[in-house]
Order: C-alpha cells, then sequence, then structure tokens
C-alpha cells in the first residue's frame, strides 16, 4: 500500500467505529432475541466487536513499537458465555468501538508513510500479521458482524426463529 491507500484505508477503518451506532436504542428484546441455537445476539456481537478491537488494537500497537512481537488469541466460543455480555451496557459499549477506533485512527495517520509490512505482530495461530494485512481484516471485521446483525433484525422481523 502506497501512503495514499493507507489513508484510505484508516478512514474506512475508523468510519467503522460507527457501524453499529443504530443499535443503541433497540429494545432490549431486539438485542437479545437469539434466531437460532448457535447463533449470537445482536448485544452479543457488538460486545465481541469491542472485545476483538481491544484485542486488535494491542496488537497492532505492538507491531509497531516492537515488530515482530508474539501475541495470543483467544477463544470467542468460550469468552462470549463467559463474561456476562448481556450485563453491559450497549451504549457505553457503542461509545467505547467509536473512540477506540478514533484513538487508533489519529496514531495511525501519523505513520501512515512507513513500510506497513514491516511492522507486524506474530499471532499465536495465524502467524505473522503486517499492518497493511492488519487493517484490511478489521475493515472486514465491521462488514462480517454487521451482516450478521442484519440478519438477526431480518429473522427477528420475519417473525421468529428461521434455520440458518
Amino acid at each position: 500500500m502506497d501512503t495514499k491507500e493507507k489513508l484510505a484505508a484508516i478512514d474506512s477503518h475508523e468510519r467503522g467505529g460507527s457501524a453499529f451506532d443504530d443499535l443503541r436504542y433497540l429494545d432490549p428484546a431486539l438485542l437479545t432475541f437469539r434466531p437460532f441455537a448457535g447463533a449470537w445476539t445482536i448485544h452479543e456481537h457488538v460486545v465481541h466487536f469491542l472485545e476483538s478491537d481491544i484485542a486488535s488494537f494491542h496488537r497492532y500497537r505492538s507491531a509497531v513499537a516492537k515488530p515482530g512481537s508474539p501475541v495470543l488469541g483467544y477463544d470467542e466460543e468460550i469468552w462470549t458465555p463467559s463474561l456476562g455480555y448481556h450485563d453491559q451496557d450497549i451504549g457505553e459499549t457503542l461509545l467505547l468501538i467509536g473512540l477506540l477506533r478514533s484513538y487508533a485512527a489519529t496514531h495511525l495517520r501519523l505513520i501512515a508513510d512507513r513500510d506497513w509490512t514491516a511492522l507486524a505482530y506474530v499471532h499465536d495461530s495465524k502467524g505473522r500479521v503486517d499492518l497493511e494485512h492488519w487493517i484490511v481484516q478489521y475493515i472486514d471485521h465491521v462488514r462480517f458482524h454487521r451482516e450478521l446483525i442484519d440478519r438477526n433484525l431480518r429473522l427477528h422481523e420475519e417473525g421468529g426463529r428461521r434455520a440458518p
């Protein structure tokens, strides 16, 4: 990526911080609607997204501060049910997502002229991830969860549980 492409990616990554803001005032019954066994609720998607962005933030900063730093993954299938996601305030969660992405964007713009392929961390299961791949992955993470959230909204509107 050249600097212009990086700046565009940073803007896109930052915009992802508001991708779920429309969910702030949803009826709690809709936030906790589980369309089928094994599916996450909207609330779980949003809190997971924050958890993932927090891990992502630490990973990218490790790559900048000490390229080649090892980082640990986490098992979202264990974290989600174990950490009381439904007890987390949705408004605070959404606020933190936006703030974290904005904070990261400010720093990333300062290093946009650096070689992002040289700035990488080593994930315990994914291997080496440089900042160019990292930012694309976390831009796509927004789309992935937004699609699942929209699926839940659609299935709820259709009247209940459906097979995946």
